[in-house]
């Protein structure tokens, strides 16, 4: 299957980066970084549900800053965390339990907004492993 890259939309083009397999990241890393508009990040960020709750904006604030996706500042890291509790939202179950969540977060930046787009698997038990998805957008 051949995916077409649109960059016409940066929560776009972070969401499918994050829905990716490892053999099509590779060849759209390179498309984005070939924009020349963009700074991105990929994580993986796995665990309990209330673990995640805990660590996930500082996760995805390290790979950021590690990567230069963001400047470190208090803008960008303060529409960093918005979005990332934005995406966090759509990931983590409004239910109880404490379920296990695996993610591909993507960190996407322009010069004008900062996307966090997550996109894994989540269960209480193995046979309920289902996917999830969150999208996080803020300005910069």
């Amino acid at each position: 299957m051949q995916l077409e890259l649109s960059a016409n939309r940066i929560g776009k083009v972070a969401m499918i980066l994050a829905m990716s397999s490892e053999e099509e990241e590779a060849r759209l890393k390179a498309q984005i970084a070939s924009n020349g508009g963009y700074k991105f990040s990929v994580t993986w960020v796995s665990g309990r549900k209330t673990d995640i709750n805990k660590t996930f904006p500082r996760s995805i604030l390290n790979a950021a800053l590690k990567n230069g996706t963001i400047e470190d500042r208090s803008g960008p890291t303060h529409a960093l965390i918005h979005a990332g509790l934005e995406a966090l939202s759509g990931l983590v179950p409004n239910v109880p339990g404490d379920s296990s969540l695996k993610v591909k977060v993507v960190i996407l930046a322009d010069a004008h907004w900062v996307v966090v787009a997550a996109y894994g698997e989540s269960a209480f038990l193995p046979e309920t492993n289902h996917e999830r998805v969150g999208l996080g957008v803020m300005h910069l």
